[in-house]
């Protein structure tokens, strides 16, 4: 028989019809009290109970694919999704009879879907995508082997509109992850341009001082080339003046002891006489001075 849906909210997937209640199995028409007390704990919502006296069932018959199936939901009520998968594919195994298998696609499609619907919440939406295929294949399965089954056919509406969404929503993570590798290889290049004008501005720094400390130390070499001229030009005038002081002398001393001309001893007197007295003796000794001494006319 086909069990009863839980409520909409009871697995927190609002837009699916959620898989449906455990349902008792009774082989040779006799009823598991283990299956029995497990579908209790299951509509009080002790689902770690439920799972357990499933388990114990699951060990007397092995076989049993309706207790994987109820197994299956009682994991997926705790969120632990993998195990139930696992669980609800054991379910749907070929020896099961076609509405136990239908049951199994039909709450493996809701396994998957619950994933998708976890993955699309971290952005994930190329796998949230994947996962609502696997739901979509589910829900097709169990179409198949139940074809009237209204809420596999809604359920499956609803995951296709949900793989469109997701894809339009990587489409739009895709071009933002575009634009933001855009916009940030505009801010490398403006950095590595920064950068480079920094370096350039600081090569020419450099050059701007090299070039000013190789005009400073040419201007100091000029400058001292220009003091040694100028020490030696004054070097060379002090020993001119000294060489012509010296020359002076030595003319003068030679003057002094060269005798004066018969003329010029005359000329003396005669000034003496005439008082004239801008013409002293020592000039009239200096434009004597380099004339032979006289002869003697005596």
């Amino acid at each position: 028989m086909r069990p009863i849906v839980y409520s909409v909210c009871s697995l927190g997937l609002a837009a699916l019809v959620l898989p449906a209640t455990a349902s008792a199995w009774s082989p040779f028409r006799a009823e598991s009290p283990k299956v029995k007390r497990g579908n209790e704990l299951m509509a009080e919502k002790q689902y770690e109970a439920a799972l357990e006296a499933y388990d114990e069932a699951a060990e007397e018959l092995p076989n049993a694919r309706g207790i994987q199936l109820n197994r299956g939901l009682a994991l997926l009520a705790q969120d632990l999704t993998e195990p139930s998968k696992e669980a609800f594919m054991a379910a749907a195994d070929p020896s099961a009879p076609a509405d136990t298998r239908a049951d199994a696609y039909y709450d493996l499609g809701i396994a998957y879907a619950r994933e998708g619907e976890a993955l699309s919440l971290q952005d994930s939406h190329d796998e949230a995508s994947a996962h609502f295929r696997e739901a979509a294949d589910a829900f097709k399965r169990a179409l198949r082997l139940r074809p009237g089954d209204r809420n596999a056919a809604w359920n499956l509406e609803y995951v296709m509109k949900r793989i469109r969404e997701e894809q339009e929503k990587q489409e739009e993570q895709e071009q933002e992850q575009e634009q933001e590798q855009e916009q940030e290889q505009e801010q490398q290049q403006e950095q590595e341009q920064e950068q480079q004008q920094e370096q350039e501005q600081e090569q020419e720094q450099e050059q701007e001082q090299e070039q000013q400390q190789e005009q400073e130390q040419q201007q100091e070499q000029e400058q001292e080339q220009e003091q040694e001229q100028e020490q030696e030009q004054e070097q060379g005038q002090e020993q001119g003046q000294e060489q012509g002081q010296e020359q002076g002398q030595e003319q003068e001393r030679r003057a002094e002891e060269r005798p004066m001309a018969p003329d010029d001893v005359q000329r003396f007197l005669d000034a003496l006489e005439q008082n004239e007295e801008n013409l002293p003796l020592q000039r009239a000794r200096r434009r004597n001075a380099g004339r032979p001494p006289p002869e003697k006319d005596w």
